[in-house]
């Protein structure tokens, strides 16, 4: 079952005028950026929201996403049961394998099911780890 808010993603159409923005307003310092080139994404992590991590996501890619769309990023226990859970009840859940740059299994709900919003599923503690580097 989905857990706590693992972290928000906002959508924006240009990373580097979207973090000169962000990193006065939030008071945090300088994002980690992480660049996914196979899937056309630049990614920029705040961490130090109390606990929350806000990412700033530019695709250059094919995404449904745009700008000012938002994720809603939900920690699980297990992915694979809660994406089959969800399959079960009728909700389209897309797998994300993991890639060379981002190594991370998720789930994502697209906006039609999520309501008019992106919500993605994660496995406890691997966007923490991704985002430190480890």
């Amino acid at each position: 079952m989905a857990g706590q808010l693992d972290h928000i993603g906002l959508f924006v159409d240009d990373l580097d005028k979207a973090v000169a923005f962000y990193q006065p307003l939030l008071g945090h310092g300088a994002p980690i950026v992480r660049e996914v080139p196979e899937l056309g994404l630049r990614l920029a992590f705040f961490t130090g929201q109390g606990g929350l991590t806000i990412e700033l996501v530019e695709t250059s890619g094919k995404s449904e996403m745009r700008h000012g769309d938002v994720v809603v990023a939900l920690e699980v226990d297990d992915l694979e049961a809660e994406i089959a859970r969800l399959k079960a009840e009728g909700v389209t859940v897309h797998h994300q394998k993991p890639t060379e740059n981002l190594p991370l299994h998720r789930g994502w709900i697209t906006k039609a099911d999520g309501h008019g919003t992106i919500i993605e599923l994660c496995p406890k503690g691997e966007v923490t780890r991704f985002v430190a580097g480890a």
